[in-house]
This record gives C-alpha cells, structure tokens and sequence, in this order.
C-alpha cells in the first residue's frame, strides 16, 4: 500500500493543543490570583474593623466601670459625712468656719488619695454654705447642677457627670438631716480631666479625646486647656485628651452621638492609615449632652503588618501555582498530547495498513483551591474595686453555705430526716439563734411545726406546736400572703409570735416554701441580734426555702412512687401466685433425674440443696440437688442464674400455652358460629350446636331447651 499524503488545501497548525491549554491555564490564573488578592484585603479589611470595634467596646467598658466606680465613691464619701452628727449640727447652724476646721483635713486626703476636688455644703435652697475646695466663694445658687437639684428633690442620694466652671466631673450627693428635717445637702466631685484621660489612656492603651458640646458647656465657663486643637465642628469644642494632632474626628459622627445618643463607631482607612474610634455621649443625670468621649486607636501598623502578610502569602500562592501550572502541563502533555498523537499514529496506521496492536490510553486531571482563615483575638481585663470584692467574698461564703444546705437537702428523700437536718444547718452555718420548718396540715388550717432547734425546738416539737394560717404570727402571715415576713426588732413589729420559749428574739423572718403558686409550708428563722437580715442574706434564706420546698416536694413525690411500686409490685405477686396455682391445681409438677450411681441419704458425703425457683420475687417452685462433691459459692451462683431462667423459661411458656388455648377457643367459636349460621330453620340451628358442641367439649350430652316464661 502507498504511503498517504495530506491534501494539498489541508490547513496548517497555526498553535498546538498544548499551548492553548496553557494559555487558558493562564488567563484563568491572573483572574484566581486577582480575585484572591482582592478578597483576601477584604478579609483583612474586615477583621480589621471586627478586632478594632471589639477592643474599642473593651475599653468603653473599663471606662464605664471606672465611671461607675467613681460615682459609687463619691455617693459613698458624701453618704458617710453627710451621716456624721458633728456635720449635720454645724451644718444646721451654718457655722462655716467650724465646717471649714473640721473638714479640711479629710478633704486634702480625698483630694490626694481620690482626686476629689469639690467639696461643698448647701442648704436646703441649695445655696451654697461652703467650698471647702474653694473657700471664699458662697452663697450662690447651684440649682444648674442637676445632682443637687435631685437630691433636694428627692431628699436622696444622687450622683452623675456634671459641667461647671472648673470643668468635667463625677458629682455625688448625699442629704443632710438634722432632728428629722432636711436641711441641706453634702457634694463631692471627681475631676475628669487630663488626668482622667491620661488615667484610661494607661488602662486600655488607647487614646482618650473629650469634646464638649459648646451649647451645653458655655454657659459655665469652662477653662478649655486645648483652644488651639482644630475642632472638626463648630459646635464642639476640645476639652482634654490624650492626643493633639492627628486627629480624624469627623463632623457628622459628632453630630450623629448628639442626635442619637448612642455610641458611634468609625474605622478610617486612608493612603495605608487606619484608625479607629468611638464616640460616646457624655451625658448628665437629667439626660443632658455636654459632649463626646472619643475612644480612638491606630491600627496603621497592624495593617501594614497584616497587608505584608498577604502579600507574601500571594507570591507563595504565586509560585506555588506556577509550580501546579508546570505540573498541569506536563500532565496535559502526557495525558492529553501524548494521547492525540498515539490516535494520529494509530489512525495513520489503520490507513497504511500497519496497525498491530489496539491502542491503550489513560487521562486524569485535579483541581484544588486552599483557602486561608484569620482567628480573631480580643483579650478583655477588668478590674475591680475593693469595696465590691469584698461584698463578692461575702456573697461568695453565703453562697458556699447555701450551696452545702441545698447538697444536704437534695441527698436525703425522707422527709423528718431532711427537714431536721436542714434547720440544724442553717443554725450552724449561719449562727442564727433558732430555726424552724413549717408544712401545712390536711385541712388547710394550721401551720405545723416540724422540726426546730435548740431546747426551745424539742419543747415546741413536743407539745405538737401549731399556728394558724392567716393569723397574726409571722408563719401563718408569710404562708397565707405567700410572701416572706421580715421583723428586724420583733418587739415593735405588730405581726409577731410572742413565744416565751425564745426571749432573746430581736429578729425574725418568715420565708413561705413555695412550689410555683402552691405553699406547702415556711421556714422561720430568728436572731438575737436586731436588723440582723441583711437583703443579701434574705435573697440567700429565700433561695434555701425555695430548695427545701422543691426537696420536699421531691421527698414525697419519692414516697408516692415508692408506695406506687409496692402496691404494683404486690399486684404482680398476686397475679404469678394466681397462675401458678390455677396451673398446678391438677397435681405437682415434677421432674427428677438421678446418675447410675446411686448416693446414700445418710452418707456424711451427701449434700441436698434446694435453689428457689422465683418469679418477680414469688416463689413457684424449687430445684433440689443432692450432690456428694464439694459446694461452693461458684456453684451456687451459677445454680442460681440457672434457676433465675428456668423460672423465666416456665412463665413464658405457661403463657404461651394460655395463648394458644385461647385462639384456639377462638377458632372453636368461630367455626360453630359459622356452622350455626348456616342452618335455615330451627330445628338444623339447634342440631348442628348440640352436635358442634357434643364434640367440640367431649360431652357424653348436651341439650338445648328453648321456653318462654
């Protein structure tokens, strides 16, 4: 055969397969690699501002905290001189010299120790009778300043920020009384200035600007320590802050913290700068806006990090894929060119003539993407002022005692016994002088006691103590009205027990034990001590009676369902015990087997055994053994499991056989009704039941009578 030859108009290869595939290879690269690049700021950008909002919102609240704390200390400063009688008395003479002598001291404390710098003493028209931090200026009305306006009000304590002429500040107002009658009141002042930014500066590591809002402030003449610092709105003013230049504040998020009080948060991202901030309304007791505290931080180099991060990761990638573009390649090459040729070859081959051998090919491709993922951190710490960790401390240990009433009263289900140990504990942990338990009689009437403490609690138990509900004792008040009933000096206190047994009585409290709306009894609890039962103390007593409620509860309802598997369990006795007997009554079964070897009953080597045969802890029958090896507690067990089955094995088939005897009694009755049925008169109908019957019982007669009365 000749050789072939291509057409003449046969078109040339302008490209190759193999430079096609890599160039689409490539194209869809550069739009993988631009799209990646593009998404990959965008997380960057995003985490950005997720990590920025999360840390600013951090320091908002260790600012807020701080701010709290400052108002609890200036409530508490005023609080405790304003109860001090040497106060109140020079303070109702208006002697402001003696004022002066008497506080001066304290004052340069606070002002050391607390950076307390107002200290005045108005009268109850709210002039001023004292400045104890500026001393010859009195006798001017404060009521612009809506803490003292409150308190004189309110006639109680008040605190919150205030603008006067020295500036921004914590303001805490506590009233004075003299004999009874207000008479002025006592204001302490926290200065929140450069040292109160620098102060938060140092707490959270960022940047503290504060602008006041010039309609709001004006009127007081602040001294502003920052008049050079551009403000970026007309209406706002720099106070003080952490910062000079390079502020970003923009205008309208000023605006909008004044339109809407609420915080604002902004991220700048400008040229390869970021910087985050948020504006929060500073904003006094009667809810008005003197300015913005601008919490701000510079994540420039954090960005600058993190883009060189990205980008290194992006000529990774970048090579990487160079590399899987190559590999892609060759494999293309061998899995796709390769391939094509050895078909052109083979198809030239059939044409020639000269084909041998079939042709044998294999191809395979794999993508594969890897997408990266950015945790977020945040790291928040808090502290805390010593005056609340202590109070934590405190409720801690009242808690650990609670804590070890409620595991005493929810391991114990008899009810005497959780009832007597609950009320010993309660004494013991909390040093009170007497505690008792109450539950509600049948008829709804009394409240019986049920156990108590003490010698007082034995006499009491002993002579069945009892006291009507909704009568004028605390326990029958507290259960009816199904609230607690508190005498913090039982001898003024209208509604008491007047018990002869516990003279020492100064303070009382009847805490109802309640299981959603229903009482099922109290708990009365009393101390030698007046005003003894301090509010944290009553929330701990009412969170103990609401758990004995609910283990007494529990304690009964464990009872009934006690009580309710004995009676189902006897029930089950009387039904194995019925069936057995009805089954039995035709005689014993029996069943003996003996070896070839015969064992004498008198032989010392004989041992007969009997293993019961139990059903549902009944009794149907036994297994004796005798046996002349010896016996021990393996072969006892192992008789006895045996024996546990064999019982199982015969209740099941004495079931069984009650099955099947009633479908079978079924089948009989169905097969003389129909029989029955299918007489056409009387006489067939009353022949084929005799018969059917006759047969069906093996009755040597049967007879059928019908008569009318």
């Amino acid at each position: 055969m000749r050789n072939w030859t291509p057409p003449r108009n046969a078109p040339r290869l302008r490209a190759s397969l193999g430079i096609k595939l890599i160039a689409i290879s490539l194209f869809i690269f550069i739009v993988i690699f631009g799209y990646s690049t593009y998404q990959s700021n965008q997380a960057i950008i995003a985490n950005l501002r997720n990590s920025a909002e999360s840390e600013l919102d951090s320091a908002s609240e260790v600012m807020a905290k701080k701010v709290e704390g400052d108002k609890d200390a200036a409530l508490m400063v005023a609080a405790s001189i304003a109860s001090r009688p040497d106060v109140q008395k020079l303070a109702a003479e208006k002697n402001r010299s003696a004022l002066a002598d008497l506080l001066n001291p304290l004052f340069g404390q606070l002002k050391d120790q607390h950076k307390i710098v107002h200290f005045n003493i108005i009268d109850e028209r709210g002039v001023v009778i004292l400045r104890l931090n500026d001393p010859e200026k009195f006798d001017d009305y404060v009521f612009y300043n809506a803490v003292v306006s409150n308190t004189i009000d309110t006639r109680h304590p008040t605190g919150g920020l205030e603008v006067d002429i020295d500036g921004l500040s914590m303001r805490g107002a506590a009233p004075l009384f003299y004999d009874g009658k207000f008479i002025g009141l006592i204001e302490i002042g926290i200065d929140y200035s450069q040292d109160f930014a620098n102060l938060m500066r140092q707490y959270t590591n960022a940047d503290f600007v504060i602008w006041f809002y010039k309609p709001s402030t004006a009127r007081f003449g602040v001294e502003f320590s920052g008049e050079s610092v551009t403000s970026p709105n007309e209406n706002f003013i720099y106070y003080a802050g952490t910062k000079t230049d390079g502020i970003t504040t923009e205008s309208a998020n000023l605006e909008q913290a004044f339109s809407t009080f609420e915080n604002i948060f902004t991220i700048y991202l400008e040229n390869n700068q970021a910087q985050a901030s948020l504006m929060i309304p500073i904003l006094g007791p009667d809810a008005t806006f003197f300015g913005v505290t601008e919490i701000s931080t510079d994540y420039s180099e954090r960005l600058a990090l993190e883009t060189r991060a990205n980008i290194t990761d992006q000529f990774s990638r970048l090579g990487i894929t160079l590399i899987g573009l190559i590999a892609i390649g060759i494999a293309v090459n061998y899995l796709i060119i390769s391939p094509l040729q050895k078909i052109s070859h083979f198809a030239n081959d059939i044409t020639v003539g000269t084909a041998k051998t079939e042709l044998s090919l294999r191809t395979g491709d794999e993508f594969e993407q890897v997408s990266l993922a950015l945790n977020q951190m945040a790291v928040s710490i808090h502290e805390k002022r010593e005056d609340l960790q202590r109070q934590v401390d405190q409720r801690t240990a009242q808690l650990k005692a609670s804590n070890e009433v409620a595991g005493v009263a929810n391991s114990i289900l008899d009810p005497e016994k959780l009832i007597a140990t609950v009320v010993q504990l309660i004494t013991d942990n909390f040093g009170y002088y007497y505690a008792a338990i109450f539950t509600i009689s049948d008829d709804k009437h009394w409240a019986e006691l049920k156990d108590a403490t003490g010698t007082a609690g034995e006499a009491l138990k002993a002579r069945r103590h009892r006291l009507p509900i909704g009568g004028n004792s605390m326990v029958g008040t507290a259960i009816s009205a199904k609230q607690a009933r508190i005498a913090l000096d039982v001898g003024e206190t209208p509604v008491r027990f007047n018990n002869p047994l516990l003279p020492n009585t100064r303070s009382e409290i009847a805490l109802p034990l309640l299981i959603g709306d229903r009482v099922v009894g109290a708990l009365d609890v009393q101390s030698i001590r007046e005003a003894d039962f301090l509010p944290e103390e009553i929330t701990t007593l009412q969170s103990m009676a609401s758990q004995v409620a609910i283990a007494l509860e529990n304690a009964r309802l464990f009872r009934e369902m006690n009580d309710s598997l004995d009676e189902l369990r006897q029930s089950d006795r009387e039904f194995v015990t019925t069936a057995w007997r009805d089954k039995l009554k035709a005689g014993k079964l029996e069943h003996t087997s003996r070896t070839n070897q015969a064992f004498l009953s008198n032989s010392d080597d004989v041992q007969q055994i009997e293993i019961p045969l139990n059903l549902r802890e009944q009794k149907i029958g036994q297994i004796s053994l005798e046996i002349n090896q010896e016996w021990d507690a393996e072969d006892q067990a192992w008789v006895e499991a045996l024996a546990t089955q064999v019982a199982i094995s015969l209740e099941n088939s004495r079931l069984l056989e009650e099955s099947q005897q009633s479908a079978m009694r079924e089948r009989l009755s169905a097969s003389i009704i129909q029989k029955v049925w299918s007489g056409n008169n009387v006489d067939s109908i009353i022949q084929t039941a005799v018969r059917e019957l006759a047969r069906s019982l093996d009755a040597s007669e049967v007879k059928i009578e019908l008569k009318a009365d």
